[in-house]
């Protein structure tokens, strides 16, 4: 039994030096522990690695049922800052129904993702009442659940999951689940579970009550009335959100279906049995505002300003000004901060980094020394200003310069790239800000005229998987490491 409940705490902190000192017999050091673990901060500011992470381990019995109660907690705190907060008792409720048993252990992993960020508008909001604008309010943090819950699925743990159970399209198999919770979403539903995990609380408590020193006993004590306080104001409270939860399980259910046919389309002549889909800009666009990444910047102004004139074009050098005759080429100028021409003599290995849709011969790459820089994909979207709808990562190849002449290209610090919607608007933080992929590293621009197919390398991996910026994560039907040269590039 101690071996279990080691196992599944660990997940949380690591366990006191006095516990595994005594052998495992110092039953205050356990109470601490336990203590520990049911102060966890509710899952706001988790990356995405945590999300994708937490919601497997999540799938192991007693880890899980310690991730409802710490929930239940937060939430329960959150409550009592302000009882009258309807955002506070509709997180409460997405909490709750992710525990109802018609889920089950898979579709209960893969839904916290969506209800979590649900749960974070909730929290993060300054609204603190319900209204008909409440699913237009949390679309961007759907959005970015979108995002997320596809690197879950894309987990092998999850693939093999749903290999055993033949579900074949998991989006709709979401969809219907989300239908069966609304259909038992009530008061009641809502209020049975809350007593299951505030006696599973309880049963914690009473350990540490047991166990843990006065100061301890004292703390558990006030966590336990703090969650009788809002247990008693839980029935009519959680009966006003009953309605808007219902009304927003059906839109959320509509979501999956959305993306259950974006996912399994029929494509012709295609070399694999799924088809790899980068990001689209509004799912980056999404995500993005919900949860600002560490390889973006909000500013008034660009980190690192792109050049407003083309530099003059020396004899043999590609040709990057407004008026190149080749269309690949014009106008990228402004791509840089910094630049001048560089040649590379027969025998140097250049990088480029891409994904499965890529071409291998395409017009930016870098030299080895910047490649090997590089230790994540937030690294290389930040040094190189990349954003996710342009390129997913996972992938790189190598160009050697053949024998013969220097290979003539530019090189310069990356300019800073605005986040720009569809229409072209620059796209702001909640402060006014615009948000830009940074730049800054030294990035080559060549003309792919100039590369000789015969030298290019195979592709490799990166080690930063296809999904999100960050993140390791192997995706279902990515095709295998195929090169992909362009002749119309030539």
């Amino acid at each position: 039994m101690w071996e279990e409940f080691e196992n599944a705490l660990s997940w949380y902190a690591a366990a006191p030096n006095r516990w595994v000192q005594s052998a495992k017999q110092d039953m205050t050091a356990a109470a601490e522990w336990v203590w520990v673990v049911l102060q966890g901060d509710f899952a706001d500011d988790q990356s995405t690695a945590q999300v994708v992470t937490g919601t497997v381990i999540s799938m192991i019995p007693l880890v899980d049922q310690l991730c409802d109660i710490r929930d239940v907690v937060a939430n329960c705190r959150k409550i009592n800052q302000d009882t009258s907060n309807k955002l506070a008792w509709l997180a409460l409720a997405l909490t709750l129904i992710g525990l109802f048993p018609c889920l089950g252990s898979l579709a209960k992993g893969c839904l916290k993702i969506p209800f979590n960020y649900g749960r974070k508008y909730a929290f993060k909001g300054a609204a603190k009442t319900l209204d008909s604008s409440l699913w237009k309010n949390t679309a961007p943090f759907v959005e970015s659940s979108i995002v997320k819950l596809n690197q879950h699925l894309a987990h092998p743990a999850v693939r093999k999951t749903l290999a055993v159970l033949k579900i074949d399209n998991v989006w709709k198999y979401l969809a219907r689940k989300v239908r069966d919770v609304k259909g038992l979403v009530s008061t009641s539903r809502l209020m049975s579970v809350f007593d299951d995990l505030a006696d599973a609380l309880a049963s914690l408590c009473d350990l540490i009550q047991k166990w843990g020193s006065a100061a301890l006993q004292s703390k558990a004590a006030d966590l336990l009335r703090s969650v009788k306080a809002v247990r008693d104001q839980a029935n009519k409270s959680l009966s006003e959100v009953v309605k808007p939860l219902q009304d927003w399980l059906d839109k959320l259910a509509r979501r999956l279906e959305v993306e259950a046919d974006m996912n399994y389309r029929a494509y012709t002549n295609a070399h694999t049995p799924h088809r790899f889909t980068p990001t689209t800009l509004e799912a980056e666009i999404a995500s993005i505002k919900a949860d600002l990444p560490s390889w973006v910047k909000a500013s008034t102004k660009a980190p690192k300003k792109a050049l407003q004139d083309a530099p003059s074009i020396p004899h043999g050098y590609p040709n990057i000004s407004k008026t190149s005759p080749r269309d690949m080429l014009r106008g990228k100028f402004n791509t840089f901060h910094t630049i001048e021409p560089r040649e590379f003599p027969p025998g140097t290995t250049l990088y480029r980094v891409l994904d499965p849709n890529s071409a291998d011969n395409s017009i930016c790459w870098m030299t080895k020394e910047e490649f090997e820089l590089l230790k994540s994909k937030s690294d290389w979207r930040e040094r190189f200003a990349v954003w996710m709808n342009w390129n997913r990562n996972g992938e790189y190849v190598t160009y050697t310069v053949p024998p013969g002449k220097p290979l003539r290209t530019w090189e310069g610090e990356a300019a800073s790239q605005e986040l720009k919607d569809s229409a072209g608007r620059a796209v702001k933080d909640a402060d006014g800000k615009s948000i830009w992929a940074v730049g800054g590293g030294k990035q080559l621009v060549l003309d792919p005229a100039d590369l000789d197919k015969a030298y290019l390398g195979k592709r490799r991996p990166t080690g930063w998987g296809y999904g999100d910026a960050g993140e390791h994560i192997d995706l279902v039907g990515v095709p295998t490491l195929t090169n992909n040269w362009n002749p119309r590039n030539q």
